[in-house]
């Protein structure tokens, strides 16, 4: 008889009353986390420049209010939000995350993600109550090389194109403050996973994205890349992740840490047959999916190993890729017939713990 496991998940008692602030609060991410950490009675103050999907927004849909537009480029707002908020722990998901937005303008991507990542972590060495900082990265944040059959944390930095070269330079800054942090009693970890899934992603150049607006308006679905590689994974398995690495290091000894987090090389599948099982879903034909041009460059073999999470904070997905398609086509099913969808996001996070007990 198979002996029942309780996959470990961020902890309610840990995240309760604790201040949090939240660069990037408007992002697909950013949403799914804030709402997160509110479910577990974390107080969370936002820092965000705008909607970063446009007309549709994750964040608009939930929440249903204006954000006030801050950059984090403007060190001084920036600095003086963070020691009115006097948060315990800062998550920094503020980015420019779009390939082809990196291409088209490859200086605004270098100073939003690389001078932005400094700004957060020199204002935060400012915080007295801040003692950690979470950066998010990404898996694209190593150096290309299709030799290898995985990446893991322990694989060379590097940049192929402009949007990863950013990742692996934010990277790169972040150690830059292991010495000033240690001498604070600060903590800093990057946190590095890709190609993350769920209800609520309307950003353009996105799969999903293009898959469901394809739905919607009945047209071609072009697909870019479809055979390329890649680790898709829920974003509340993603954010499971965070916020256990989080816990770990809030109180750990250690003053610098980075972790993968990825599905089993076994659900890390092509894009034409992840897109193949989500159609299957709805009322949408195979026949009409069609390779287009890819415009800007992209890596086609993305496999990511996470042993070091499963072995240091005991972290491994809860939701099969079975589940994972599941979750989002349950999503913007309810989406699209105009349920309540703060409840509905909030059910899926009640839904993932039970899951998880099981």
């Amino acid at each position: 008889m198979a002996q029942k496991v309780n996959l470990k998940l961020a902890d309610r008692k840990f995240w309760k009353n604790k201040k949090v602030f939240l660069t990037g609060h408007t992002s697909f991410k950013g949403t799914w986390l804030k709402l997160w950490l509110e479910y577990m009675g974390a107080h969370v103050d936002g820092y965000s420049i705008n909607y970063p999907s446009y007309p549709k927004s994750f964040y608009k849909t939930i929440y249903k209010k204006k954000i006030k537009r801050e950059n984090i480029l403007n060190f001084e707002k920036l600095k003086k939000r963070i020691l009115k908020t006097k948060p315990d722990i800062v998550f920094h998901f503020a980015a420019q995350s779009i390939l082809s937005e990196a291409k088209k303008n490859p200086f605004k991507n270098y100073e939003t993600n690389i001078i932005g990542t400094a700004k957060v972590l020199e204002a935060c060495s400012l915080s007295v109550n801040t003692k950690l900082v979470s950066i998010i990265t990404s898996d694209k944040c190593y150096e290309e090389n299709n030799a290898l059959k995985y990446y893991s944390e322990n694989s060379l930095l590097g940049g192929s194109e402009p949007y990863s070269a950013s990742k692996a330079s934010a990277e790169i800054i972040s150690k830059s403050y292991q010495k000033k942090y240690q001498k604070l009693k600060k903590k800093i970890i990057t946190l590095r996973a890709g190609n993350v899934v769920g209800g609520g992603d309307w950003k353009k150049d996105r799969l999903i994205t293009d898959v469901m607006n394809s739905i919607e308006k009945k047209k071609q679905l072009i697909i870019r890349n479809p055979n390329s590689t890649r680790p898709w994974q829920h974003v509340l398995d993603c954010l499971n992740g965070y916020l256990l690495a989080s816990e770990y290091s809030y109180n750990s000894k250690f003053t610098f840490n980075t972790w993968n987090f990825s599905p089993p090389l076994r659900d890390q599948i092509s894009v034409i047959k992840f897109v193949k099982n989500i159609i299957l879903n709805f009322n949408y034909p195979i026949s009409k999916i069609i390779k287009g041009k890819n415009e800007f460059y992209e890596s086609t073999k993305l496999n990511l190993v996470s042993n070091k999470a499963y072995k240091e904070i005991k972290w491994k997905s809860i939701l099969t890729q079975k589940n994972v398609i599941l979750f989002l086509v349950e999503w913007y099913k309810a989406y699209y017939r105009k349920e309540k969808m703060k409840i509905f996001s909030q059910n899926q996070i009640y839904k993932f713990y039970k899951m998880a007990k099981r």
